[in-house]
């Protein structure tokens, strides 16, 4: 018996205690409280005037020492921020003011007030928020890749494991467990694709637009796209701020669609893992308790994902609405836009480690699978197939021959040898059935094993498609370390950057 933490009232029926993942995936924003908004920015407000501070010496706009003294103040903010001694200021207003102020106060007037040099606050928080997107939609990615990789594994590991497949939550066809993870993964791969789109778009220096209309200062956009590690510069100054919603609009339907498929997984674990059904079991570090009923072990986990799946939907048709109609230029509106994107991401951001924790420990009952495959009639649709394709017969009339037979069945819940040949001698088909051959059709990796096309629940073409979809991911996986690599080498040039 596990003895419950003081802090909870159930679990002592569980094998071992619930996972501290699990856990505080479940409990939400019940008892946490939320960052603030620039807090989170402030690392990148100081990369971003690191750049623009280096680049406004290379253009011979400020002296060797005038730069010096803006890296020193930045240096001694950066770290009193890591070792949590610096806070924002709400009478500042904003990190940026916040991090002028204190280069100010420490450095200077001469070092902090020559820092908003070729600057506006639109094109900096444009520019900050670019960077702690980036660095968002590579975390996803590198989540959302684990999972697709351990469900690819079991996948492989289960691709000749029969089981029910479903249409209207009601029997359909048979399948295999690998066939159904790898349509989870063919999803995953789906949502990477939209992931690197996202960082494409994102990826371009807003910096140098300033206000929305340029500046007479000589800046050199190009170099401080090199020193933020952007791909190039987002050119057209109006369009730079007109768009500060857009990007994270953009991240925002990637995390979006994701949900929803981690949302699909989810549900086929509750209806899955139900004691009547019994397909698969959940670790019990991933169930939570009752405070009443000392029995339960509760997938809460999948039924909090479905409610944060609808949360980014919510978040997403708030940021597609707050520029809409909007005026060319700056507005305050989309100062709201980096509260929706951080809520959405935190709702969301665990979600894919969360289910790859889940499916690590999963156990699934092969033979429970294997016997829910003789309840339905499932292989009905197989028999009027081969009817057809052996004995040269409309695939209607098989249709109908089998429905009849399925009748004839009952109260059997599969095909009896009986009622098929009754079901054709009833509907004038003069056809002998050999026993061999109905056992084939009625065994479940027998009629699998028929379906040799590609993308099929055969294990030949589950195992193709695990191959085939290691290699997207592969190509996905080494997409981002070299943006990594890109990004740490820059962002250390610049934090180690001397006259």
């Amino acid at each position: 018996m596990t003895t419950p933490s003081p802090s909870q009232v159930w679990g002592s029926h569980l094998s071992r205690p619930p996972a501290e993942q699990n856990v505080q995936f479940c409990a939400g924003r019940d008892v946490r409280a939320l960052p603030m908004a620039d807090e989170a920015l402030l690392p990148y407000d100081l990369w971003t005037n690191r750049a623009h501070s280096i680049m406004l010496h290379q253009q011979g706009l400020i002296t060797d020492d005038q730069l010096s003294r803006m890296l020193a103040g930045l240096r001694e903010l950066e770290g009193l921020h890591e070792s949590g001694k610096f806070f924002l200021d709400l009478e500042k207003e904003d990190v940026h003011i916040n991090v002028e102020a204190f280069v100010t106060e420490t450095q200077g007037a001469d070092a902090g007030g020559r820092m908003h040099i070729g600057r506006s606050r639109n094109d900096q928080s444009s520019c900050d928020v670019r960077l702690w997107l980036r660095d968002r939609g590579l975390e996803l990615a590198v989540s959302c890749h684990q999972l697709a990789e351990a469900l690819l594994e079991q996948a492989e590991r289960y691709a000749d494991a029969v089981m029910p497949g479903f249409t209207h939550y009601q029997p359909a066809m048979i399948t295999t467990w690998g066939h159904w993870l790898c349509a989870y993964v063919q999803g995953l791969v789906r949502d990477l694709e939209r992931l690197r789109l996202t960082l494409q778009l994102v990826n371009r220096n807003p910096l140098g637009a300033v206000a929305s209309f340029g500046t007479s200062w000589p800046i050199d956009r190009n170099f401080t796209a090199e020193l933020l590690a952007f791909d190039r510069v987002d050119t057209n100054t109006l369009d730079c701020i007109v768009s500060r919603w857009e990007h994270e609009a953009q991240l925002a339907h990637a995390a979006a669609m994701l949900m929803n498929h981690l949302s699909i997984m989810a549900q086929d674990l509750i209806i899955l893992s139900l004691p009547y059904t019994g397909m698969v079991t959940i670790n019990e570090a991933f169930v939570t308790g009752s405070s009443i009923m000392p029995q339960k072990k509760n997938p809460d986990f999948a039924e909090v994902l479905k409610s944060k799946a609808s949360l980014a939907h919510g978040y997403l048709v708030s940021l597609m609405g707050i520029q809409k109609g909007g005026f060319s230029g700056y507005n305050r509106d989309t100062q709201a836009t980096k509260y929706l994107i951080m809520d959405l991401l935190r709702e969301c951001e665990e979600a894919p480690g969360v289910l790859h924790g889940v499916f690590e420990t999963l156990t699934v009952n092969r033979a429970r699978m294997q016997e829910q495959c003789r309840v339905g009639f499932m292989n009905s649709v197989d028999w009027a197939d081969h009817l057809a394709r052996t004995h040269n017969l409309p695939f209607r009339e098989c249709y109908h021959v089998l429905a009849l037979a399925v009748r004839l069945s009952a109260p059997e819940t599969e095909i009896t040898y009986q009622a098929l040949e009754q079901a054709l001698q009833e509907s004038g088909h003069d056809l002998t059935l050999s026993l061999e051959e109905f056992e084939h059709l009625a065994n479940p990796s027998s009629l699998i094993a028929e379906r040799r096309h590609s993308g099929s629940p055969a294990p030949d073409s589950v195992r193709e498609q695990v191959a085939e979809l290691r290699v997207a991911l592969s190509q996905f996986q080494a997409e981002g370390i070299v943006l990594q690599q890109h990004i740490d080498e820059a962002r250390q040039r610049c934090r180690e950057y001397r006259i």
